[in-house]
């Protein structure tokens, strides 16, 4: 608030300067910075009102922007449409105009005023990137990502709009576009946490493991707090197979009460991959209590996995069956059947669920040809 405070004062001082020696005469410069240096805006617009000339652009824009501090939006609008009634090409009302717009979540009319300044300025590196963020808020991705790349090509410098191009290249899956702009933008600046939480996902579709949890470790010392970007850090974990760092990202998260269903997760197959099975089954219970989606069916599996390792089996197929009847997987069936075959001896009801899996599976996923033939021989036995 203070630096936009300051930065304000600079702009009310510079439009006073070049105001009509009129205008210097009916407005005293100590009494309005005295009002808005103390934040009486109020007082304010009622020290200009009497004495603005509503044909002197210079004045009409200090009323406008004393409005638009005290929160009078719709006064604001209406005196910064007064000066461009009077001059269309004033940038400064084209910019206060769109930025009322779109923090009245309008971005349609705010992009009539960010292309207004870039055919007014056309070098203008904001300006695009702004007009970008517009279309984007408006629904028009092909447009906002278009005017994005030329923000980023008037200034690669700018880590909003390489952090957002990388997640549109990313999003588009060319992953090593993103990763090239990301990686040059932080050679030159390593501490921009929005461009290296991109960096995190654009490592992880390169599959590049270690980088993502370089990354991780670098935001971890800046005290970063995305679950969503430590979710893709502890699958690279996991995926090195380095568990016990899993774990860690999840304890980490969990201190600030940060952690997500997905970092519950990836945690919990840890502790299972160390057989401290209690300890997952814990996890899992607290991701099925969160679940809202199908991502319930991989909790009851691992649950059942883990009392399969605690030779647990009744408990185990317990939790296949919910699966099954929530998610209506046949892979469930057979799973079922293997702890009855396997670890119960029981062929009799082995062969009940491998019949039901033979039912409503699919002979053709090459992911279950090989069980098929299994069975069949099993079956037939």
């Amino acid at each position: 608030m203070c630096q936009l405070l300051t930065r304000s004062l600079g702009i009310i001082i510079l439009t006073i300067a070049f105001q009509s020696a009129m205008g210097q005469q009916s407005i005293d410069r100590t009494q309005l910075m005295e009002y808005l240096q103390n934040q009486q805006y109020e007082s304010a617009i009622s020290y200009l009102q009497p004495r603005v000339n509503e044909n002197d652009i210079p004045q009409l824009s200090l009323l406008a922007y004393t409005y638009y501090l005290s929160g009078k939006t719709k006064d604001a609008v209406r005196k910064y449409e007064k000066v461009l009634q009077l001059d269309s090409n004033n940038v400064v009302a084209h910019q206060y105009l769109a930025s009322i717009w779109m923090q009245m979540e309008s971005p349609l009319p705010a992009i009539l005023h960010y292309q207004a300044i870039i055919r007014l300025q056309p070098t203008n590196a904001n300006a695009y990137k702004q007009l970008s963020f517009a279309c984007f808020a408006a629904q028009q991705p092909d447009t906002g990502f278009l005017w994005l790349q030329k923000a980023y090509v008037l200034n690669p410098a700018d880590p909003k709009v390489t952090a957002r191009l990388g997640e549109e290249w990313i999003d588009r899956q060319h992953y090593t576009t993103a990763d090239s702009i990301l990686r040059s933008f932080l050679q030159s600046d390593s501490l921009q946490p929005q461009v290296i939480m991109t960096a995190v996902r654009s490592a992880w579709f390169m599959k590049d493991y270690k980088r993502c949890t370089t990354l991780g470790n670098q935001l971890m010392n800046m005290h970063n707090l995305s679950p969503n970007t430590f979710s893709f850090v502890s699958a690279a974990w996991y995926t090195l197979k380095q568990y016990q760092q899993c774990i860690a990202i999840y304890e980490y998260l969990r201190a600030s009460n940060a952690q997500s269903e997905n970092i519950m997760y990836y945690a919990a197959m840890a502790y299972t991959e160390l057989k401290n099975y209690t300890a997952s089954n814990d996890l899992l219970q607290l991701c099925i209590d969160l679940a809202t989606s199908k991502s319930m069916d991989s909790y009851y599996s691992g649950k059942s996995a883990n009392y399969e390792g605690l030779r647990q089996y009744k408990s185990a197929v317990a939790h296949l069956d919910t699966a099954y009847y929530l998610f209506h997987q046949p892979l469930h069936q057979y799973r079922i059947g293997r702890i009855y075959e396997v670890n119960l001896k029981n062929k009799q009801q082995a062969t009940v669920y491998y019949k039901r899996f033979m039912k409503t599976g699919n002979p053709t996923d090459p992911k279950e040809a090989d069980i098929y033939k299994y069975l069949r021989s099993y079956v037939e036995k």
